[in-house]
């Protein structure tokens, strides 16, 4: 899952050169470190140990300013005096930017101080959470301290179009993650058919998912993607719904009954749309085989993950409440070829966000 760093010099894939440095100090310390509250693209947990921290002083050889994945390069001395070379990875650097960690913050040749976790299979990578600058700063990859009660009030929106930001129930804060996990038990691994069980046996997701290639994959992974901004548009007698995350953009086709005939199947599938009084009702078929959980955790078995098939089935409900100046949103998902009932509908709520969608422009992931 992590960068071959040998290999994107190869495809001139990085965003800086390496220069000679100088050799600094490495501390592994013993205390125990909190993990990233939600990693935005793929899960933590699987990849990381957060009960193995690690405290990292050293000199920046290189920083790749990539999404959907940002990776600093450190060279350290450990407690042997021996110099090691560390590659750690954080958020993006679209979210890191944002959040306040600047590339120019970890420019080569400057010295730095990393806080984060044990990668659970390298000993010699990590995931990073907090920054100390050299003038003394301390930074979160998740945004500065004290943002939940500072955070400015967004402007009373009208309706369902602008931009907006996935947040948990009652939160102020709206530039931090919304604390969804991305990985761990799946209940409905429980109703899978036997088709779903054969190709879930066959598919691993360390090496498989389409994230790593920059496909978007399931819509609901759009929606629940923490820390991007998503907006709702119109465009002529349709409607746009775009996500910062992997730059998707669905045209949702409104007042079809039905896709057009020979409409090819795609990872988003075709979507269809209608009003029904305030609420926008999308509902989207024509998907082709995809991944709803990219990790999942089942009991003495090896890692796996939630796919779906070709007969996926959606019904988005989106709606403006205007009180808590939100949207809302419920998705309800049938796939009887891979599942035996339905899922239960999910809920989420998008906060209304000052924020400006940027160009993701994602990097292929190059797995080791």
């Amino acid at each position: 899952m992590m960068v071959n760093a040998t290999n994107l010099k190869a495809m001139n894939l990085k965003a800086t050169n390496s220069k000679s440095m100088l050799i600094p100090q490495l501390f592994i310390g013993s205390s125990i470190l909190l993990a990233a509250s939600v990693f935005a693209h793929h899960s933590f947990a699987p990849h990381f140990d957060a009960s193995k921290p690690v405290h990292i002083t050293g000199v920046v050889t290189e920083f790749e300013e990539r999404n959907p994945h940002a990776y600093l390069h450190i060279r350290a001395e450990n407690a042997d005096g021996l110099t090691q070379e560390w590659e750690c990875e954080s958020h993006g650097v679209t979210q890191l930017t944002r959040n306040g960690i600047s590339p120019d913050m970890l420019a080569v040749g400057s010295t730095v101080q990393i806080d984060g976790s044990q990668h659970r299979r390298d000993p010699l990578q990590c995931f990073f959470d907090t920054l100390h600058l050299a003038d003394g700063r301390v930074l979160s990859v998740n945004g500065p301290a004290g943002q939940r009660a500072d955070a400015p009030q967004v402007a009373q929106r009208s309706s369902m179009f602008g931009v907006w930001l996935l947040a948990p129930a009652g939160a102020v804060n709206l530039t931090a993650p919304a604390g969804r996990a991305t990985s761990g038990p799946q209940f409905m691994m429980d109703f899978t058919t036997d088709a779903a069980k054969a190709e879930i046996a066959k598919y691993n997701p360390f090496v498989d998912d389409p994230t790593y290639r920059c496909e978007p994959v399931a819509i609901r992974r759009a929606w629940g993607a923490p820390g991007t901004p998503m907006a709702l548009r119109q465009s002529g007698a349709d409607i746009i719904i775009q996500h910062e995350w992997m730059d998707v953009e669905r045209v949702v086709h409104m007042n079809q009954t039905a896709a057009p005939v020979g409409t090819p199947e795609s990872i988003l599938g075709y979507s269809r749309g209608r009003m029904e009084g305030d609420v926008l009702i999308v509902e989207t078929d024509h998907y082709n085989q995809g991944v709803l959980n990219q990790f999942v955790e089942v009991k003495d078995q090896p890692m796996r993950a939630l796919l779906h098939s070709n007969e996926l089935r959606t019904v988005e409900r989106i709606s403006f409440d205007a009180p808590s100046n939100r949207i809302k949103l419920s998705v309800e998902m049938s796939d009887p070829k891979y599942f035996t009932q339905d899922f239960p509908v999910a809920q989420s709520e998008f906060a209304a966000s000052d924020m400006e969608i940027k160009p993701f422009g994602c990097i292929p992931e190059l797995l080791k």
